[in-house]
C-alpha cells in the first residue's frame, strides 16, 4: 500500500496551491506521495510545473493528479484538449503516476488515450451524475474505455452504497480516496475518518483492508488547520 494525501485535504483552510503543498511537505517522511487536485479548469491551465509549487511536488516519490470536475467543466469554454495538453506537460516535467478523473467531466475519451500514465475513473457522488456511481456503471464503462478506477469511499456512502459492493471490481481498483460520510444515503460530506461515525468507519476499514495494492489518498475537506487531522488519518491508516 502507498499513502499520498490530496491537496483538497487542506481546503478551505489552504486555498492556495503553494501553501497546500506547504502544509503537505510536513509529512513527507510519513507519506509516499500526493495528489494534486484542480477543481476547476483555470486551476489547471495556470498551475506552473516549473514553479515554486511545482518544486515541492518533486519532493515526493508518488504524485498524481484530480482533473476538473463538475460545473466548473460544464461552464469552461477552455478546450478539453487543452487541459489535457496541460496534463501531459506536468507529465513532463514533474512526473505522473496517474490522472483521476469523475467520467462526467469528459467529452471525448479518445483524448485521454495514449498517454503515457494510467488514466483513473471515480465512482460519481449522489446529485446529477447517476450514470456513475454503482459498481454496475462504472464497470461498464471501465469495460468501455480500458480504464482502470478510483473507489471513492465517502461518493459510495452518499449514494447509498455500501463501499464493499464495489470490491467486485477490486482487480480494476488503482487507487482508494479515504473519506467518508455521516449521512449515509444523503450527502457527500468528504470526512477524515477520524472525524467520521464509527459505523462509516465500520464501512470503510474491511474494505481498505481488501485493497492494499491501491494507492490510498486521504482526500477529506478541513474546516479548520488539517495539520493535525492529518496526521491522526495517518496513524489510523497505517494501524489496518
Amino acid at each position: 500500500m502507498l499513502l499520498a494525501v490530496s491537496t483538497g485535504s487542506c481546503y478551505p483552510f489552504a486555498g492556495n496551491k503553494f501553501e497546500q503543498l506547504k502544509i503537505l511537505s510536513t509529512f513527507r517522511q510519513e507519506i509516499d506521495g500526493v495528489e494534486i487536485i484542480f477543481p476547476r479548469p483555470l486551476d489547471l491551465i495556470n498551475f506552473n510545473f516549473k514553479g515554486r509549487a511545482a518544486k515541492l511536488l518533486k519532493q515526493f516519490g508518488f504524485v498524481s493528479a484530480h482533473y476538473p470536475f463538475g460545473k466548473h467543466v460544464k461552464l469552461s469554454k477552455i478546450p478539453e484538449k487543452k487541459l489535457v495538453a496541460k496534463l501531459v506537460e506536468a507529465d513532463r516535467e514533474i512526473g505522473l503516476k496517474q490522472v483521476v478523473i469523475h467520467p462526467s467531466a469528459a467529452k471525448e475519451w479518445v483524448k485521454f488515450r495514449g498517454l503515457r500514465f494510467p488514466i483513473l475513473l471515480e465512482n460519481q457522488e449522489d446529485g446529477n451524475n447517476k450514470p456513475w456511481q454503482t459498481p454496475k456503471a462504472i464497470g461498464k464503462l471501465l469495460k468501455e474505455t480500458g480504464f482502470k478506477m478510483c473507489l471513492d469511499l465517502n461518493h459510495a456512502m452518499s449514494c447509498g452504497i455500501h463501499p464493499k459492493e464495489f470490491l467486485l471490481l477490486k482487480g480494476k481498483i488503482k487507487e482508494v480516496h479515504v473519506n467518508a460520510t455521516n449521512a449515509f444515503g444523503r450527502e457527500a460530506e468528504h470526512r477524515f475518518l477520524v472525524e467520521s461515525s464509527s459505523r462509516a468507519v465500520a464501512m470503510a476499514k474491511p474494505v481498505l483492508r481488501k485493497l492494499k495494492r491501491a494507492v490510498w489518498v486521504i482526500e477529506p475537506t478541513s474546516r479548520g488547520n488539517p495539520k493535525r487531522k492529518i496526521e491522526r488519518e495517518i496513524a489510523l491508516l497505517k494501524s489496518l
